[in-house]
């Protein structure tokens, strides 16, 4: 094993050179790297990004390695439109970057995915959808997603005293999509105390007694 390889054992690494490693390791390497485009307007940043190199597995760490790395020019980027990050680096990266800005905060759990968004929009996805479709996951009319617009899950839930079922929230303006999604996130989520139940043949979960 090299010195390089044994550093990015310990996380990733910006300034490596790809040729102190061996033939074998640069096969086991990834990196992100920013590809300066004229074509996206979206960018008043000068300069070059720095590449980091990473271990598959590490895609979190390294993002928070780049977001570490460039955090001035980092806010200059209008992360709402296309940008020369978003152009250059795989969705599953550019998701994990945009969670170390803050721009987005992710919470994943087995079967769905919360996203909080800078603007206070929370999505929950279906797992797979999420990380299979990523052109297709802010949709309400697909079924695979849930949208509420300035609520918060625990606002949600500490507002029903028992059991909440899909009915009770159908009717509020600040959630659309597939209610299930929800009501799923709650199961799933450990700090919200809850079973799941079936009242009057509608999805729900019940708040312990």
């Amino acid at each position: 094993m090299t010195r390089a390889y044994e550093q990015l054992s310990e996380g990733p690494q910006t300034g490596l050179n790809i040729n102190d490693l061996s033939y074998a390791e640069r096969g086991l390497v990834r990196k992100i790297k920013v590809q300066q485009s004229s074509t996206v307007t979206n960018d008043h940043s000068e300069g070059r990004f720095a590449t980091v190199f990473y271990l598959e597995g590490d895609e979190r760490e390294a993002a928070e390695t780049f977001v570490a790395e460039h955090s001035d020019r980092l806010e200059e980027i209008n992360f709402s439109k296309r940008n020369v990050i978003q152009t250059s680096v795989s969705q599953h990266i550019y998701d994990w970057i945009l969670h170390a800005t803050g721009e987005r905060e992710l919470t994943k759990h087995e079967t769905v995915v919360l996203e909080k968004r800078s603007d206070g929009t929370r999505w929950i996805i279906d797992r797979e959808q999420y990380e299979t479709s990523p052109n297709r996951r802010y949709s309400i009319s697909e079924q695979y997603a849930v949208r509420m617009d300035g609520l918060s899950v625990s606002t949600v839930f500490h507002a029903h005293e028992d059991a909440i079922a899909e009915s009770d929230l159908e009717n509020c303006d600040a959630i659309a999509g597939e209610i299930r999604y929800l009501l799923e996130y709650f199961r799933v989520e450990e700090s919200l105390e809850c079973r799941p139940v079936s009242l009057e043949g509608e999805m729900a979960v019940q708040k312990p007694e």
